[in-house]
């Protein structure tokens, strides 16, 4: 009788230890929520779930997990040489269709798209904003979301 109380008295604190343990993860990711604090993500991710990849010659990027209870999104931006931007955005992200060219920037976005053609595990909503920085330079803002 004594070896099982013994067994279930250590049963007992492995389980309450365990549960401790999934309490603790979960406060810290309302913690990251409930900061409004933007929580960094790995820009390989980010272009991966766009249905892209990250540009040649794009610069200084850096990318955000802005996921919620119910939706998965990332923002990211990055800066590249305007000489053939749109035909480099478009072959990195060939999800994305120029929607406007205007003189301070462009926008891209995979609005054509249908649930039929999406790929599946991927964002539902893809769009480049591009501001020109310079003669030379633009700086492109990434938004990707499955709602």
């Amino acid at each position: 009788m004594r070896k099982s109380f013994v067994r279930l008295a250590v049963g007992c604190a492995a389980v309450a230890a365990l549960l401790l343990f999934l309490a603790s993860r979960f406060a810290l990711a309302l913690d990251d929520l409930a900061s409004g604090e933007p929580v960094k993500a790995d820009c390989s991710e980010v272009v991966d779930f766009a249905g892209g990849s990250m540009p040649a010659q794009a610069t200084g990027a850096h990318c955000t997990d802005t996921s919620g209870w119910q939706e998965q999104g990332y923002t990211g931006e990055f800066r590249m040489p305007r000489t053939d931007l749109t035909a480099r955005l478009v072959a990195a992200f060939p999800r994305v269709r120029l929607i406007s060219d205007e003189t301070w920037g462009m926008t891209l976005r995979n609005r054509d798209e249908t649930d039929g053609n999406r790929p599946r595990g991927k964002a539902w909503v893809v769009e480049l904003e591009v501001t020109y920085d310079n003669d030379t330079t633009a700086l492109v803002k990434l938004n990707a979301t499955n709602i």
